[in-house]
């Protein structure tokens, strides 16, 4: 069975030029430095007991990569992008995550560019233990932290859009 996860993630990347134009042919055509934040299971988790659902995360993410042109128009951009290390639950929960993504990009307009590509997330959960009593329908429950270190891979297929300013962009 398919599980879906949709993740919006939004970042503004400086790009800063590899070469100068006179140096022969281009094997990197910039080098990019980018900034923004995570959400992970957009809509997908309560966030109150009156049911509501959590829309964006504040989850710093910072990252760089290259640009490598290959036919007219079209690009592969691999990427290093790391989620700052959050906690969650009175300190109890630290969760960490990496991705490694590889995209291809074609720009029909030079403010434009569409992205297709893979990632691979490896995310870590660190537990320092203990319990937390919480609502839980009409009664209260106790709900246990983990104490333990557990770790996960998952590949994802990206689809974007950037929109490209000069030195910025906004994916």
């Amino acid at each position: 069975m398919f599980r879906f996860l949709f993740s919006f993630y939004l970042l503004a990347g400086l790009v800063a030029p590899a070469r100068a134009q006179d140096e022969g042919p281009i094997i990197v055509e910039s080098i990019l430095f980018n900034g923004g934040s995570f959400t992970e299971f957009y809509n997908g988790i309560q966030k109150d007991t009156s049911g509501g659902l959590r829309k964006f995360d504040f989850a710093p993410t910072l990252g760089f990569g290259a640009v490598f042109p290959m036919e007219v128009g079209w690009r592969f951009i691999p990427e290093i992008n790391w989620v700052l290390p959050k906690t969650q639950g009175d300190l109890q929960i630290i969760k960490n995550t990496l991705m490694l993504r590889g995209d291809f990009s074609y720009d029909p307009l030079d403010w434009l560019r569409l992205r297709l590509g893979s990632s691979l997330m490896w995310m870590n959960q660190h537990g320092r233990g203990g319990k937390v009593k919480m609502k839980n329908g009409t009664s209260t429950s106790t709900f246990y932290y983990p104490d333990e270190n557990h770790s996960s891979l998952n590949n994802t297929i990206d689809l974007g859009a950037e929109l490209l300013c000069d030195k910025w962009a906004l994916r």
